[in-house]
């Protein structure tokens, strides 16, 4: 019996490959890297839209803050203040610079008047704030009653504890409400029996202030706020040499007084009556620099200083 045997070949036939051809390979490195190069320039350009965001943001809320301290102050101007006062005062900055911007509050009750002339030729440390008997008596500067029989007269007495209270030498503000001019002293004493406060200062008075003119003393609060390159900063009550810093990153600072009457003053000197004021308008200017671009963004706003209501 004769056995045939069969071998059956195994052939490969195209499209059965257990890899990828080059081809193949190729293409879908192609497709992944323009996937890849997308998805890489969606996320480069949101993250620069997000940080764009971010410092537009910052900015906003930097101006936000120094208008926010601007405000309180405007506010608070002219507290125990009459209208000849000098409550707020602006100053406009020449060839388009930067303004300055004064707001002034008294701390005390009590205002004392000026009962003996003081000239600027002088440097007396004696300020007369009454004149018991003996020929006439200025405005004003009859004696103050004693309420509690200590030998103090309410105002001076008033004084005397604001003082002891705040280190024995405070700063005072003498004003004279016809020439419009006013300075700083340091005061640290006061007597009761011929009724005046002690000096401190050794210098010369910088201004005259006659009796007759009504001349008074404050205790105030000053806050003259400016631009200092790109710091908002306040001096208090003139001391230059220790400004406080508010706000940085500013460009510009721009003040007016909206009046009762619709003017609009960039310029307002003390001798311009502050209880017909409608608002003052201040404006910041900040910037931000970004991948070399700069972000400029301003704020404005109005504030009311509402002491206007108690002079009116």
């Amino acid at each position: 019996m004769r056995v045939t045997t069969s071998t059956s070949s195994r052939r490969s036939t195209p499209g059965c490959s257990d890899g990828f051809s080059l081809v193949e390979m190729l293409v879908a490195l192609t497709v992944f890297s323009l996937v890849g190069a997308a998805a890489l320039t969606l996320a480069t350009s949101a993250r620069k839209v997000f940080e764009q965001d971010r410092n537009r943001t910052a900015v906003n809320q930097n101006l936000r803050s120094g208008i926010d301290l601007l405000g309180i102050d405007v506010r608070q101007a002219g507290e125990r203040m009459p209208g000849d006062a000098p409550a707020i005062e602006i100053t406009n900055g020449a060839s388009n610079a930067p303004d300055q911007l004064t707001v002034r509050r008294n701390l005390l009750d009590y205002v004392l008047p000026v009962c003996k002339n003081i000239n600027n030729t002088s440097a007396a440390d004696a300020v007369f704030v009454a004149k018991n008997g003996g020929g006439s008596v200025p405005p004003g500067c009859a004696p103050v009653p004693d309420s509690n029989g200590d030998g103090w007269p309410d105002n001076i007495e008033a004084w005397r504890n604001y003082r002891i209270a705040n280190g024995g030498s405070v700063l005072a503000y003498i004003y004279n409400p016809v020439t419009h001019f006013g300075e700083f002293f340091h005061y640290d004493a006061e007597d009761n029996s011929d009724f005046h406060i002690h000096r401190a200062n050794t210098d010369n008075w910088q201004y005259d202030y006659p009796k007759n003119q009504q001349p008074r003393i404050y205790i105030i609060d000053q806050k003259r706020f400016l631009l200092s390159g790109d710091v908002l900063q306040y001096i208090a009550n003139e001391d230059t040499a220790h400004p406080v810093n508010l706000v940085n990153h500013l460009t510009d600072f721009q003040a007016r007084a909206l009046m009762d009457d619709g003017t609009a003053l960039t310029t307002m000197p003390a001798t311009t009556g502050w209880t017909h004021l409608q608002s003052v308008e201040v404006k910041l200017v900040g910037t931000a620099t970004f991948s070399g671009r700069t972000m400029r963004r301003t704020l404005m706003s109005r504030f009311f200083p509402r002491n206007v209501l108690s002079n009116q």
